[in-house]
């Protein structure tokens, strides 16, 4: 059985401010329909956790967040795919696509 974490991109800000950045707050609160952003998941199975940075398209804002949909699959199972739902909050939110 495949499970799931997301990690808190505020968090591992925190741990190294020099060398992990993430986007305003302002930015991660504000998100619209269709804006893509990146998140941290931590995968476990079998015993063994993978971490891998994969990005979400919103689908919409929450009071707690955001809802979105995964937008490509992971490298260390087939059990996660592109096109699962998943709940987020800003705190997750490591990088905001930007079309530019």
């Amino acid at each position: 059985m495949v499970e799931f974490e997301l990690e808190s991109g505020e968090q591992l800000h925190a741990e190294a401010p020099d060398t992990f950045w993430i986007p305003p707050l302002d930015a991660r609160q504000s998100l619209s329909s269709g804006d893509i952003v990146k998140l941290v998941f931590r995968i476990e199975e079998g015993g063994e956790v993978n971490v891998e940075r994969m990005w979400v398209v919103v689908k919409k804002a929450t009071t707690e967040g955001y809802v979105g949909i995964l937008d490509n699959d992971p490298y260390c199972t087939d059990q996660i795919q592109a096109g699962l739902e998943l709940e987020f909050a800003p705190k997750h939110i490591i990088d905001i696509y930007a079309d530019d």
